[in-house]
C-alpha cells in the first residue's frame, strides 16, 4: 500500500530521513522545522527469512536544491535531488507508531474527501 503525505522537516528529522543525506545537501532546509516536503510513503512486503517483527518501507522524496549546487560549471540551473530509501524497522517501535499515525491521518483525509465529493453530489 502506498500513499502521498507532506510531512514537516520537524517529523522527517524525527524519522532520521535525513540521516544518510550529505548535510551540503539539506543545510539551507533543515531549520526550517515548519515547512512541508511531499513524501511517497510505501509499505514493502516482507521478504521470506524476515522476522516476523520486521517491517519494510520505502519513503520518497524530492528536495529542491538552490542554484550554484549543480555539477556543471558556471551553471544557473536548479537542481532536485531524489531521495529514495527503503527502511527496516521492529513492527512495535516509535518509528513504527509514527508511521502507522501517518497512515491513519492520511485515511481520515481521505474519508473527509469522499464525504465532501458525496454532499457536493447530492446537491
Amino acid at each position: 500500500m502506498g500513499y502521498t503525505n507532506c510531512l514537516t522537516i520537524k517529523q522527517m528529522k524525527q524519522l532520521d530521513l535525513f540521516d544518510d543525506i550529505q548535510y551540503k545537501y539539506i543545510k539551507h532546509i533543515i531549520n526550517n522545522d515548519d515547512d512541508d516536503i511531499e513524501v511517497e510513503i510505501e509499505d514493502l512486503n516482507r521478504e521470506e527469512g524476515d522476522g516476523d517483527d520486521i517491517c519494510k518501507t520505502r519513503v520518497k522524496f524530492n528536495i529542491d536544491l538552490p542554484k550554484g549546487n549543480c555539477s556543471c560549471e558556471n551553471c544557473d540551473c536548479e537542481v532536485d535531488l531524489k531521495v529514495d530509501l527503503e527502511i527496516e524497522y521492529n513492527g512495535s517501535s516509535c518509528f513504527a507508531m509514527m508511521m502507522r499515525q501517518l497512515e491513519e491521518k492520511e485515511d481520515e483525509e481521505e474519508e473527509e474527501e469522499e464525504e465532501e465529493e458525496e454532499e457536493e453530489a447530492e446537491e
